[in-house]
């Protein structure tokens, strides 16, 4: 009989505890950073939990039959799996505390989802259509699991990465899960220690605990929606810090390159005079290297003066051509350096495009700046190859790295949401279409468009 016991304990209640445990735990963690051997050190893992279990079941013919006894080897088992996964990854206890609470809270839902199907007396009415309880048990409990466990994964798992986990972090959303999930284990144990007391109270109870878990991984699943935006926001303004450096040293470096032919310009022009054996054509072509790098572009805007001219370089370069019609005159609202990163963003995307394509005549690029009834209208426009697909109305990286890519995109979006403004993209038979739409807030006087 006590062998029985034993057994009963091992194979069906700690072994079914562990299996669903395990299941989401392995479903948070697959994507962490391995360990050096995984295999082995998962292995000893396991061996030592079923140890462990076994010891408990043990423990079932010794222990003092109260809630509070009867949790403690849940809390033991729970706590030994965090043990294992601290063994087979690389991350940080903290981190994996957080899991093993989100994993602890499926596994606690689907338990008390299978109590309801069993007090409402749907496991009974299953077992008279098949005439064994322990099948009829068994397909209502394969079945939770498989809908729990797939809705669990696309509302809440799959946001979840090492990165994530990382940023998500807080010692309040922690503490607030931990609480949670405590309050709900004893409250389990409770429930299972004077079940036979009242049916309805126990139904009651399942629900509350059911909402107690629903809760906690509301909590944690807002978290990393919330902790997400913040990295990208974060993650933009680094950039913009960037452009804002790379902007002033441009506008340094051009404006010293440009002094520099001035200055060289006048020299060959001394040279020319003395004759004194350089030839007509040699002073020809060094005027003509010169004069590539003394070709300021000038709109009225001094970043995109820079910009335009270093990327008219860089074109030059590729063998894109370059074609602007730019009115400059209604950008008073916004930065130097915001301006920069905004039209920086743009014509670096349009250039890596047009990069790719083999044939040379369609590495142009069309950049257009008007106003019109107090809207300023940015257009760029150029071709590419491949496909471009667009979610949500915005292009998708085509870079491996999705975690390191994309900010450009990201980056002028939220330039132009503060101010006011929209952007739309449009892919079609190999061209690529972007508008944006700013209102023009500071008004000016209208100067010339400028054509460059």
């Amino acid at each position: 009989m006590q062998i029985e016991i034993v057994l009963h304990y091992f194979t069906q209640v700690y072994s079914g505890f562990l299996f669903q445990i395990l299941i989401g735990e392995a479903l948070i963690v697959c994507k962490f950073k391995r360990k050096p051997l995984f295999w082995v050190r998962l292995a000893a893992g396991g061996l030592c939990l079923a140890a462990l279990t076994f010891v408990f079941s043990c423990l079932q013919l010794v222990m003092p039959d109260n809630p509070i006894t009867g949790a403690l080897p849940y809390i033991f088992l729970f706590a030994f799996t965090v043990v294992i996964m601290k063994m087979c990854f690389g991350e940080q206890w903290k981190f994996l505390v957080l899991c093993g609470v989100a994993a602890y809270s499926l596994q606690n839902t689907v338990y008390r989802l299978m109590s309801l199907c069993e007090i409402t007396g749907l496991v009974w009415n299953f077992y008279e259509l098949l005439g064994n309880y322990n099948a009829a048990y068994y397909i209502i409990l394969t079945a939770i699991e498989l809908v729990f466990y797939t809705l669990a994964y696309f509302l809440f798992v799959r946001r979840i990465n090492a990165k994530g986990i990382e940023n998500i972090y807080s010692r309040n959303v922690l503490l607030i899960s931990v609480v949670s999930l405590g309050i709900t284990v004893f409250l389990c144990s409770y429930v299972n220690a004077f079940w036979w007391q009242g049916w309805h109270l126990s139904i009651i109870n399942y629900c509350f605990t059911i909402l107690c878990n629903v809760f906690i991984l509301a909590i944690l699943s807002g978290m990393f929606e919330n902790v997400g935006l913040r990295n990208d926001i974060e993650t933009v303004r680094q950039l913009w810090l960037q452009d804002k450096r790379q902007y002033e040293l441009a506008k340094e470096n051009i404006d010293l390159i440009n002094i520099k032919c001035h200055d060289l310009k006048h020299k060959i022009h001394s040279l020319r005079l003395a004759e004194d054996g350089v030839s007509a054509d040699e002073l020809k072509e060094i005027e003509k290297a010169v004069a590539i790098y003394d070709s300021k572009v000038s709109t009225g805007s001094d970043p995109i003066d820079v910009l335009l001219t270093e990327k008219s370089l860089l074109c030059l370069k590729r063998g894109i051509r370059l074609t602007c019609m730019i009115d400059s005159g209604g950008f008073g609202f916004m930065s130097e350096s915001e301006l920069y990163s905004l039209f920086g963003n743009m014509l670096s995307n349009a250039m890596q495009a047009v990069s790719d394509l083999e044939e040379r005549e369609k590495r142009v690029i069309g950049l257009t700046v008007s106003r019109k009834a107090g809207m300023i209208m940015i257009n760029c426009v150029n071709y590419f190859n491949g496909e471009i697909t667009l979610k949500n109305g915005v292009p998708l990286t085509k870079k491996e790295d999705k975690s390191l890519h994309g900010f450009g995109v990201k980056s002028m979006q939220m330039l132009v949401r503060k101010y006011g403004g929209e952007m739309f993209f449009a892919a079609e038979n190999g061209v690529f279409d972007l508008k944006i739409m700013l209102p023009e807030t500071v008004k000016e006087e209208n100067p010339p468009c400028k054509i460059c």
